[in-house]
């Protein structure tokens, strides 16, 4: 299976999920979208991947208005999308809903819970109620207008929605203790997110990787 891979910024990649999607049998095609303009062709399931920029940073990165008309268009058409963090921002934003800067910030392990609506949707099968993942965002968004309400926390309401055949999420599903040990050194942020993510690892990994295995598997 072909997969695109929109990478946003150099310092925000795929982590795990580069091996594990190997592993899946999945031939990757990355776009630097701030060197590249998006595909104009292509069939098989997208990943929209995190960056340190924000949506309402247009004027600033003006490939982000680009790349946000591009992913209109391919949810229109049906194309699979799992889309992380500034990708699921972006989604967001393409569907007409409102991204708010400086809201509803999180940092750290957290435990995202399902709504009725995200226990039974395919993506998270396997996953408990509630389960471990990675936050790491000072944006958040707005459930668009016909999207379905998968999963939230405590902070920050918005946490997963689903359009058609596209899953937007906040959360990075996709971080290695490396790339957490380097956003901690690049932001100068507490060294205590690096020993949560080494002291819940091992079922972080397992409920991510669940997670992409139901993604790709949804559409193999």
């Amino acid at each position: 299976m072909d997969l695109q891979v929109m990478q946003f910024d150099a310092r925000v990649g795929m982590g795990t999920f580069e091996p594990w999607l190997n592993d899946l049998g999945c031939q990757v095609h990355c776009c630097r979208c701030d060197l590249t303009p998006p595909p104009i062709e292509g069939t098989g399931p997208i990943l929209l991947l995190g960056g340190y920029m924000g949506v309402n940073d247009q004027t600033q990165y003006p490939y982000l208005q680009t790349v946000a008309a591009w992913i209109a268009e391919e949810v229109k058409h049906g194309r699979p999308l799992l889309a992380i963090c500034l990708g699921g921002q972006l989604l967001a934003h393409s569907l007409g809903g409102s991204v708010s800067s400086q809201s509803k910030k999180e940092k750290g392990i957290q435990n995202i819970s399902l709504t009725p609506e995200g226990i039974s949707d395919p993506i998270f099968e396997g996953l408990p109620k509630t389960f471990v993942s990675f936050e790491w965002h000072n944006d958040s968004f707005e459930i668009p207008t016909g999207a379905t309400h998968l999963a939230y926390t405590e902070t920050c309401t918005g946490q997963v929605f689903r359009y058609s055949n596209a899953w937007g999420l906040q959360f990075h599903p996709e971080v290695n203790e490396q790339i957490v040990t380097k956003w901690c050194e690049l932001t100068g942020s507490d060294k205590k997110y690096i020993e949560q993510f080494v002291q819940h690892q091992k079922t972080y990994f397992n409920h991510s990787k669940q997670l992409l295995e139901n993604f790709i598997h949804t559409f193999k």
